[in-house]
């Protein structure tokens, strides 16, 4: 380890988070550093624990959990084994949308509440609350992942990612913990042109990262710009994706052009990391001490192997509860024991998100995600949305509109931000459903486009990236 790394690690990083009265992250790492490795039964014990404290909490503090728990003839005494979980309620969107208020914890002190919000990959807006508590437990998750990728704080590490809201601040006190501890290289991919995919190429060959982070369609059309051009990139450690999924091709592909290997990630803004591959590759690790995953077929678990509707429950959330919430997206248990002697539950793969680059007017690139989670996140009251693109400059959103839908100024904040982000000349078309199907495979995808970027079918110059 050199030097700088060393400071970071052991000087700086510990100094800041003490500063800013973060230090209890240090403490939620060493103990998910320590409860990875725990047998099954174990770390099913811890988890319910968590459970049932929760419940409790629940039903005694937040009217909407009282209410829907007592609907069915439920109190939290009835939980006697983490099975028993089924038999609560599951929590959708829509419950979100429309009874949030009543899922924060009455008395819950007002300083303590982080407001958060997703427009998510199923399109359908979101707005939450965790505690400073959660955050900082968020904060260790998330390293402890981030180790299994090779990536540990102080290492040099790029961002491909295209969620405003996401960037880091930019006030002095920012920048100069930026500087300390070596925070990542930040590359917005919320729009993308060719030219800004050449200026990434540059400052990647300059800052020569450790670990590139990504958006996985992001890393995907910049390996794909790369070997058109016949560019050779920088080549990290490893590149750990999240957001979207890759195909078995377009991930292979990535993988050839960058020279390392790629580590999927499954989460959402709602409970931060809930899955990560380690170096075996074998299946994804669920975040198992701070989430209770269930993947459900109806009313019942679905079997190893099985595809069936991803819940999850956030044990560690008591500002606002979410128990046993319907992502949106489909999942697979994986069966057997991981080489990596980790005991935590696998997913063997997740479908359900899917986003694509819109071409504007003016041929720039928007990402599918960046509309979820900037656009339609804001305006609630759209309920969910699809996005359909055959050609460039045109878009199509298909509208399944939410309690307190306004038709008149809810479609006008569609039409001008779809013209502030894909050119003033975008033609702009909806419709109004009751439905937004699913594909036959479950997933819902939040934007389609047809429409190849035109820098991307120029024949490669000879001595492609390989």
């Amino acid at each position: 380890m050199r030097i700088y790394q060393k400071l970071v690690r052991n000087i700086f990083y510990p100094l800041v988070l003490r500063r800013s009265g973060d230090v209890d992250q240090l403490r939620w790492l060493r103990e998910f550093e320590r409860t990875q490795y725990l047998p099954a039964d174990e770390l099913r014990r811890l988890q319910f624990c968590r459970l049932s404290a929760l419940l409790s909490h629940a039903h005694a503090r937040c009217p909407f959990y009282r209410e829907r728990f007592e609907s069915v003839g439920l109190r939290p005494e009835d939980l006697r084994t983490l099975d028993d979980l089924h038999r609560f309620p599951v929590l959708e969107k829509s419950d979100l949308q429309q009874h949030g208020a009543d899922m924060v914890a009455r008395n819950w002190p007002r300083d303590d509440l982080i407001p958060n919000q997703t427009g998510g990959s199923t399109g359908t807006p979101i707005s939450f609350f965790l505690s400073n508590d959660r955050r900082r437990s968020r904060a260790a998750a998330t390293l402890r992942h981030n180790r299994w990728a090779g990536w540990d704080v102080g290492d040099r590490v790029a961002v491909l990612w295209g969620a405003p809201h996401d960037a880091p601040r930019r006030d002095w006190r920012a920048r100069l913990r930026r500087t300390l501890l070596r925070e990542p290289l930040w590359l917005d991919t919320a729009n993308v042109t060719e030219a800004s995919l050449a200026a990434f190429h540059e400052r990647l060959m300059s800052h020569r990262p450790r670990v590139l982070q990504a958006y996985a369609r992001s890393v995907l059309l910049f390996a794909q710009y790369l070997e058109q051009r016949g560019l050779r990139p920088h080549r990290p450690h490893s590149i750990v994706t999240s957001a979207e999924g890759l195909e078995p091709a377009e991930r292979a592909l990535v993988e050839r052009v960058f020279g390392c290997p790629v580590f999927n990630r499954y989460g959402c803004r709602e409970v931060s990391v809930i899955a990560s591959e380690c170096d075996a590759h074998q299946g994804l690790h669920v975040m198992a001490e701070g989430l209770l995953v269930e993947i459900v077929k109806g009313d019942e678990p679905a079997k190893p192997g099985e595809m069936g509707s991803i819940l999850v429950t956030d044990l560690l959330n008591h500002a606002m509860p979410l128990i046993r919430y319907r992502i949106g997206d489909v999942g697979a248990w994986e069966e057997g024991s991981c080489p990596c002697g980790r005991a935590l539950p696998r997913l063997r793969n997740v479908e359900g998100r899917v986003t694509d680059f819109l071409v504007g007017s003016d041929g720039r690139l928007v990402s599918g995600v960046f509309l979820a989670t900037y656009v339609v996140a804001h305006r609630p009251s759209l309920g969910q949305v699809q996005i359909h693109q055959d050609r460039a400059g045109e878009i199509l959103y298909r509208i399944r509109p939410g309690y307190d839908f306004a038709a008149a100024e809810d479609l006008a904040y569609l039409e001008s931000t779809s013209r502030q982000y894909l050119g003033d000349a975008v033609v702009v078309r909806w419709e109004i459903v009751e439905e937004l199907p699913c594909e036959p495979s479950g997933k819902f995808l939040f934007s389609r486009s047809t429409v190849a970027p035109a820098f991307l079918s120029v024949a490669p110059r000879e001595g492609a990236a390989a």
